[in-house]
């Protein structure tokens, strides 16, 4: 067998160059350093342990009533209270704010993926009142104009039954102040027509010219 003789310093720099070509390869974040292979197989979940996760075990609350109470509970501490307001001033939608909440009341174990469906509308009712009280005007929906999407066109006159039915401590303000409104422009206009410089008054009785023709 023939042997040959290589420089052991060539052969230490194929080797170093060959090392930094794979370093290269294997860069995070490049297309060469995925590995199709290197992620869980279908089904590995149901190989684990039962109940590792919050979710995976029976919920805290299986009546929709009682984890409304508890959420609502958790709304009313103070500092709850106040992030919650916050959020609301800066144009948070209470659609998003609802979302949020009954995720994460499912993935710490509280309730059921059902449970959080049904509680959402109780506990989007709430927050809106919470809005009203503190003078804030609430945006329901996560969209432009805090409506619903498939009903962004609703008229004047549909959201005003709307809010009759929803809301009828915010009529009755808009009334009053509407009403308010109206009593001062006629106040101010009462107070124009009365004035010295009323036009009315300026105008002085038109003297009717003699016939100088014959």
């Amino acid at each position: 067998m023939r042997m040959t003789n290589q420089d052991p310093m060539l052969m230490q720099d194929q080797l170093m160059m060959g090392g930094e070509e794979q370093d290269m390869q294997a860069q995070a974040g490049s297309i060469e350093a995925i590995d199709p292979l290197d992620r869980m197989p279908p089904g590995h979940s149901l190989t684990g342990p039962v109940g590792k996760w919050a979710w995976d075990q029976p919920p805290r609350f299986a009546d929709p009533e009682e984890a409304i109470d508890f959420v609502i509970d958790k709304l009313e501490e103070p500092a709850v209270e106040k992030d919650m307001l916050k959020l609301m001033l800066a144009g948070i939608s209470i659609e998003e704010m609802v979302d949020t909440i009954a995720i994460g009341g499912f993935a710490t174990g509280h309730y059921t993926p059902d449970v959080a469906e049904l509680i959402k509308a109780p506990i989007g009712m709430y927050l809106a009142g919470l809005a009203v009280e503190n003078d804030i005007p609430p945006k329901l929906f996560n969209s432009e104009t805090g409506m619903p999407r498939e009903a962004e066109n609703v008229t004047d006159e549909q959201a005003i039954k709307i809010m009759k039915g929803r809301n009828p401590e915010r009529v009755e303000a808009l009334r009053k102040g509407l009403d308010e409104e109206e009593t001062i422009a006629m106040q101010q206009q009462d107070m124009a027509n009365n004035s010295f410089l009323a036009p009315e008054l300026d105008q002085k009785p038109v003297q009717e010219m003699p016939d100088v023709v014959a």
